[in-house]
Order: C-alpha cells, then sequence, then structure tokens
C-alpha cells in the first residue's frame, strides 16, 4: 500500500515541525510511490533551518492564497491574521478530496495540521488507512483554540492507530476517551546525529529554546540569570524563539537590565549555538520528554539542567545532566556548578550524545513505524 505524509502547519516552525519534517521527506523519497504533503510556507521554513535540502522527490508543496492574502494586507500578526491563513485548510482539505476520493486504498500519516485537513477524506472515503502521530502531552495547546479540540478529539478517534511520542501522551489520550488498542507508544524521538553534534571548542553559553508560552516558563530563565552572571561573569546567554510572551519578555530584560547578556529571538537553524553551548536549560511545567529542542541540545553535547516532571528522567539523570525545581535558586547553583567545571561538562555531554544515538535515531523510530503501518495495513492489497 502506497503511503502519504501530510504535515501541515502555517503558524510557526517548532521541534515537532522539525522531527517529522525532515523524517517524512526522506521516507518519501525512499519509498516508491510514497508523497509527503507540506503547506508551502512550512517548506520554506524547513528549508532555511536546514531539516530539508530541496533535494527530496516527491513533495507536495501546497499553495496558501489566503496566507498569501494575509501578508498582502499587510496582516503579519494577530487573531485576524491566524483565522485569514486557517481558511487555507479548507483550500487543503478540497485538494485531498479531489486528489485521493477516488484513488486506490492508500496510508496516510497525518501530523499537526494534517489532522484537520484530512477529515474530510476520513469521511467520505473510509476506505483508507490513517496513522496520527501525536506530540504534544497539552492537547487543549497543541490545538490552539477550544472549540477545535473536539474536532480534533474526533479525527483522532476516526484514525486506525495513534503514534504516540510518550508514555504521558498515550495516557492523556486514554483519558480523553480516545480507544487505547488505537495507540502505540514510539520508542523515542528522532535527530540527525549529522547534523547536531559537538563543536570542537565549547564556550560558556547557556541556552533555552522553545516557544513562548507559559508551560515552557522562559521568564524563570531570564530571572535566573543575574544568580548565574555574579557567579560566572564570562557566561553569556540565549532565549531562542517566539511566542504570546515576548512581551513578558522584554520587560523582564529591561527589568533585570540584561539586554546585552542575552540574545533574544527565533533562529531557523540554532546548531550553530547549540553545537558551541555549554549548558541547555529546558523547565517545561508538565515533562521534558522527550523535548525535541532538548534532544537536539543534547546531540549537541550541551548539558541539560531541567525541570524534574513527567518522564524528564529518562532524558536527563546523574550521567546526562541535572534535574531541578522550579526555583531560582536551585536553577542559577547548577547552571553556575556546570560552567565552572568545563571537564564535568564535557563528560556529561558525551554521554548525552550517546543517549540521544541509542534512544533517538532515526532508524530506530523508522522500524517502528514500520511495524505500525503493517498494523493497520490490509494484507494481499496491491500497489496503486
Amino acid at each position: 500500500m502506497h503511503r502519504t505524509y501530510v504535515l501541515i502547519n502555517n503558524t510557526s516552525l517548532g521541534g515537532a515541525e522539525r522531527r517529522l519534517g525532515r523524517l517524512f521527506a526522506r521516507m518519501a523519497k525512499t519509498d516508491a510511490g510514497s508523497c509527503l504533503v507540506v503547506n508551502e510556507m512550512l517548506w520554506r521554513q524547513l528549508l532555511a533551518a536546514g531539516v530539508v535540502t530541496e533535494e527530496e522527490t516527491r513533495v507536495w508543496r501546497l499553495a496558501e492564497p489566503c496566507s498569501k492574502l494575509a501578508v498582502g494586507l499587510g496582516l503579519w500578526r494577530g487573531s485576524l491574521s491566524f483565522w485569514i491563513k486557517k481558511l487555507d485548510y479548507l483550500f487543503f482539505a478540497c485538494l485531498l478530496l479531489i486528489r485521493y476520493t477516488c484513488a486506490r486504498r492508500r496510508l496516510f500519516h497525518l501530523a499537526l495540521g494534517g489532522t484537520y485537513v484530512a477529515l474530510p477524506l476520513m469521511l467520505v472515503r473510509p476506505g483508507h488507512r490513517f496513522v496520527n502521530s501525536v506530540t504534544n502531552r497539552n492537547l487543549a495547546g497543541l490545538v490552539g483554540v477550544p472549540w477545535a479540540l473536539p474536532i480534533y478529539r474526533f479525527a483522532l478517534s476516526r484514525c486506525d492507530a495513534i503514534d504516540a511520542l510518550s508514555t504521558g501522551i498515550r495516557a492523556d489520550l486514554s483519558q480523553r476517551g480516545i480507544a487505547v488498542r488505537k495507540i502505540v507508544t514510539s520508542p523515542g524521538s528522532v535527530v540527525d546525529l549529522d547534523r547536531y553534534y559537538p563543536a570542537a571548542e565549547k564556550e560558556p553559553w547557556v541556552v533555552f529554546a522553545g516557544r513562548f508560552v507559559e508551560e515552557k516558563r522562559p521568564v524563570l530563565f531570564l530571572e535566573a540569570i543575574p544568580a548565574i552572571v555574579q557567579a560566572v561573569p564570562s557566561a553569556r546567554f540565549f532565549l531562542l524563539g517566539e511566542g504570546p510572551l515576548r512581551s513578558a519578555i522584554d520587560e523582564t530584560l529591561d527589568r533585570l537590565q540584561l539586554r546585552r547578556r542575552v540574545q533574544v529571538g527565533f533562529l531557523p537553524d540554532p546548531v550553530p549555538v547549540l553545537s558551541k553551548a555549554c549548558v541547555f536549560v529546558s523547565l517545561q511545567r508538565q515533562d521534558n520528554y522527550p523535548s525535541q529542542s532538548l534532544l537536539e541540545a543534547m546531540a549537541c553535547g550541551a548539558v541539560p539542567v531541567a525541570t524534574d516532571v513527567g518522564l524528564t528522567w529518562q532524558l536527563v539523570d546523574e550521567t546526562t545532566g541535572i534535574r531541578v525545581k522550579p526555583d531560582l535558586a536551585h536553577i542559577a547553583e547548577s547552571v553556575s556548578e556546570l560552567l565552572k567545571d568545563p571537564p564535568r561538562c564535557d563528560r556529561l555531554g558525551q554521554a548525552g550524545r550517546r543517549r540521544v544515538a541509542e534512544q533517538h535515531s532515526e532508524e530506530r523510530y523508522r522500524q517502528h513505524l514500520v511495524a505500525l503501518y503493517a498494523g493497520v495495513e490490509p494484507r494481499g492489497e496491491c500497489d496503486d
């Protein structure tokens, strides 16, 4: 059975997009008869981030007329821009209906906005097979608007299988009424170790990367910086991302007089920073496992300082980093200790990279997907 990978998001580029964008593009290229369906805006962002290269084949890039209209009207941000852009999802859904309603049975692997885009096709053509990857335990945060959550949950219920990125996500889906028999927990995430690797020489750099939302607590990171600077004056800090807390971040930077100490903003390609960094800070409220930014930082040899929540211990233990309470003093002390002890940083960084290589390689995840597909694909089905 031929496969179609559907990855849609026209608002931002995050860990899930980087992880699945590269994986789906490579699988479409190597699997004859397969195709990656992706919106043009996301594809350009993946190119800018170095995730894909334009050498990939069998990629169907969907035009975004409504998004172009929003830009033409000067609506870069805000709720009106958001809703105009989301009209493109209806356009994408129509394109999928036209192309695949009468096609022979295929397997569709959906992610992010692809869940909504493929829902009409699920209803019109139930003979197709549908697998959905859920990458966030906070479904409400993933969906974005409260009224869309029931639609997303309904789409999940129509899927033949759900690939949950962690046991925490699996438990959350089960509590929301998704049949447990459909949910399979992945063995880990996917990191390109050829792309994410340590620099020959490290710098006393401390990095925080993620969306500027309450769940990730970027302001808490900033508030810990003055104590770190007092202990290690040579330290330099990076707050990489974008999001609704940007105004609160700017206020904190000014209040603490940190403008000269902290580089703030979204970087399409974080590798040049991560590869030189000694420490990576992850302060999520629910779970740091398996944060894509955290995995990429560990692959680059940056030692994680992460909040002790959820399944964080599966990545961060005494051999790879430090787990902390969401407490300013504890965070600052842990980061300072690492910066003052380069040999320890080097030892923990190497161990962290090994853990990522062992548990989160592309080969391991692809084997997981092959087994998952085999469980939902009809036996004896002829290819197109």
